[in-house]
């Protein structure tokens, strides 16, 4: 059973309306793709919408056959990396290597775990091909929060052109203001993840995609971080250090380390 139908059940046995069930936590459009299966739902958003309807994950997935079981995993291993635990990211990657997980599961445990213990010069030639593949295989990938999840996992081990390729691809679409908000938050970070990449490789005017991309993004107040870093490097990609200079004093003094440290 696919955590949509799980989903599905449980809102039906509470006797709520799909809007009733989600609290405005994700669009019921959004929501409404979950349950048939056609979106996936992130993890942080599936344990809100558990939490605020007094549902005890165990309770909720206690039942679960094979199926559940690897979304199980697959979302234990998301919040656990939220989260920056390395000890449970390695341990729920190795059950998860040895699961009946489909690839792209695998793959994206693979890429969460190098990444949290800086390990992404280890991923062979052959993996790092199969990951693109996935990229190129699903449809609206950009749609699909587990694709971008591994696509901004593993952006260190793409060139810069195939990064400007799929850059240009999110860039055209439309709709992300109105995609969940983790998805919409797994976008920002990146477009974040790309100016970097634009800085180190000299291409800034590259950079213009995923301006296009941020300012696409929600008016909501959590998304706002991204735009501000959006603004420090466009100032900084036109000399403007005024202005990228003011942006990294904004951080200092909310004392933001995590992010004016790691700031060109």
């Amino acid at each position: 059973m696919e955590i949509g139908t799980m989903l599905r059940n449980k809102r039906k046995m509470l006797g709520l309306t799909q809007d009733q069930f989600i609290h405005g936590i994700i669009s019921k459009s959004f929501y409404s793709k979950v349950e048939r299966g056609l979106n996936e739902i992130s993890a942080e958003d599936l344990f809100a919408i558990l939490e605020v309807n007094n549902i005890n994950l165990n309770d909720f997935l206690k039942n679960a056959d094979s199926s559940s079981k690897s979304n199980r995993l697959k979302v234990e291993i998301l919040v656990a990396f939220n989260k920056k635990d390395k000890h449970k990211v390695q341990e729920l990657n190795k059950k998860i290597q040895i699961s009946n997980c489909d690839q792209t599961i695998k793959l994206s445990s693979l890429l969460i775990n190098a990444t949290l213990n800086n390990e992404l010069d280890k991923i062979n030639i052959d993996t790092r091909n199969e990951i693109k593949r996935k990229l190129f295989d699903v449809e609206k990938w950009w749609n699909n929060v587990y694709m971008l999840q591994l696509f901004c996992n593993s952006m260190l081990i793409f060139s810069f052109d195939d990064l400007s390729f799929y850059m240009k691809q999110l860039a055209k679409q439309r709709d992300i203001s109105t995609m969940s908000f983790d998805t919409q938050r797994l976008i920002g970070s990146i477009c974040i993840n790309y100016f970097h990449n634009c800085y180190k490789n000299h291409q800034t005017a590259h950079a213009k995609w995923g301006y296009q991309i941020i300012d696409n993004l929600a008016k909501l107040p959590d998304l706002t971080i991204y735009r501000i870093i959006k603004n420090y490097y466009q100032a900084l990609f036109t000399g403007n250090l005024k202005k990228a200079n003011e942006v990294i004093d904004f951080f200092k003094d909310y004392d933001l380390k995590e992010i004016y440290t790691v700031l060109p």
